[in-house]
């Protein structure tokens, strides 16, 4: 199920020892100089998603500063007034995109577009110029141009826009595709539904309130019309209850989903998931997004006894204790055995599988449900959106997904119909910036 469980704790970001002078130009800081500006101490828990191990709307530790709503201070960077009534605003500028290290909200509208064949480089950063314009205007509680009035009168409802890159569009501007920015291999098991994956450029919208969402996203791709296709898009939603007072919230299956989640800093320059000093540079300060569309086969898996359900994921299903455990923060014992002496935590369980084996495995879950279409078999499309922000797909989602598609439980319970890679860009630096500018200038 394309998921990790970091079973020694959340993994956080290590700030720089100093804050640097931020550097002057005419055209605000520059990028060099934000890195500078933004390396001051903070560290957040972060929500993140994978089945069994993660959990949409929910940080991975609830007494982390910023775990909870209403707590949450980003920084210079990216401050974040979390509020689930929906007044909240998230900075738009800052060292990284908004939406990634941000405490996530209850509903998600993820887009991917491809570029028309007529259009050239000037004609893609003029759309990239006119989203960040818009996005500023829209994530702060104000109107952008076009603005079809759809959530008028609406507080932004902690709005953030996160816009990457996928590796055809790289290619086409012969910018230099990085080696991180991997084609996904195939996976056992997946049946993978080229409509449904990939794409030229990825928007990810997250909101707490689902009609902020409809609005940006309307916004947004009237913007891109003479420039952009649409190719697919998917919505998703969270445990708003579970986000509200910080405990882990439950998947379709019923899971406790979010359990030690990699936590980080929207202040950090550096970690498992933010690309520091990248080749190309104009991925310094991003991170790279795999995003997979799995489907769960529910009307199966509710057949199932909730003892067959643990030993599949190897929690207990109340509590998210590891089996053998009593609570959900509990040190999961990979060498604990039965009094048969059989393994505690079964061989195949999803837990086992999904557990890195080395610090580069490291992944940040941000997932959410998907209910959708009524399937020609009767049964409904429904299942995980799921998302990771790495630092390298190819060192730590890659090599778990081929360890969980080879032997994972819970493969029977699952089916991965979409995926893709792309490259999450680097944030703004001030209003005189603009996403994608060291990429499309």
């Amino acid at each position: 199920m394309s998921s990790t469980d970091h079973n020694e704790g959340p993994a956080r970001d290590s700030p720089a020892d100093a804050q640097a002078e931020p550097e002057k130009a005419s055209g605000g800081i520059s990028r060099r100089g934000m890195f500078g500006l933004f390396t001051a101490t903070a560290a957040l828990g972060v929500a993140g998603f994978a089945v069994a191990s993660q959990v949409t709307g929910a940080t991975s530790d609830p007494s982390s500063a910023g775990s909870r709503a209403g707590s949450g201070d980003l920084g210079a960077g990216n401050t974040a007034e979390t509020d689930i009534a929906g007044s909240g605003i998230v900075e738009f500028d800052g060292l990284h995109q908004a939406g990634i290290a941000t405490p996530a909200q209850s509903n998600i509208v993820l887009t991917s577009y491809d570029a028309n064949q007529n259009a050239s480089r000037s004609d893609l950063a003029a759309t990239m110029k006119a989203w960040t314009v818009a996005a500023r205007a829209m994530t702060s509680g104000g109107s952008a141009k076009g603005d079809p009035g759809i959530s008028t009168g609406s507080r932004p409802a902690n709005l953030t826009v996160t816009i990457g890159v996928g590796a055809s569009l790289v290619q086409r501007l012969g910018a230099g595709r990085p080696a991180a920015l991997a084609d996904m291999p195939a996976f056992a098991g997946d049946q993978i539904d080229p409509a449904r994956s990939d794409g030229d450029i990825v928007v990810q919208l997250c909101a707490d309130d689902p009609l902020i969402l409809a609005h940006a996203e309307r916004v947004l791709t009237r913007l891109a019309s003479d420039t952009l296709t649409l190719r697919w898009q998917e919505q998703g939603f969270g445990s708003t209850g579970a986000r509200r007072d910080g405990r882990t919230g439950r998947n379709l299956m019923g899971q406790l989903d979010g359990t030690n989640n990699v936590t980080t800093s929207q202040l950090a320059t550096s970690g498992p998931i933010w690309v520091d000093e990248a080749e190309p540079a104009w991925m310094t300060g991003g991170s790279y997004l795999v995003v997979r569309r799995i489907r769960m086969l529910l009307n199966t898996w509710e057949h199932e006894s909730t003892t067959r359900q643990e030993h599949v994921i190897g929690r207990t299903k109340a509590t998210g204790a590891p089996l053998g455990g009593k609570l959900e923060s509990d040190f999961v014992d990979l060498e604990a055995r039965n009094p048969d002496g059989s393994p505690t935590i079964p061989v195949d369980s999803h837990v086992r599988l999904s557990k890195p084996q080395s610090t580069g495995e490291s992944m940040m879950r941000r997932g959410y449900s998907h209910r959708g279409a009524v399937l020609p078999d009767g049964t409904v499309d429904q299942g995980l959106l799921f998302l990771a922000y790495q630092k390298d797909p190819t060192t730590s989602f890659i090599p778990v997904q081929q360890r969980l598609s080879a032997h994972d439980a819970l493969s029977a319970f699952t089916v991965t119909t979409g995926s893709a890679v792309f490259a999450i860009l680097p944030g703004t630096s001030s209003h005189s910036d603009w996403l994608g500018s060291t990429l499309l200038a």
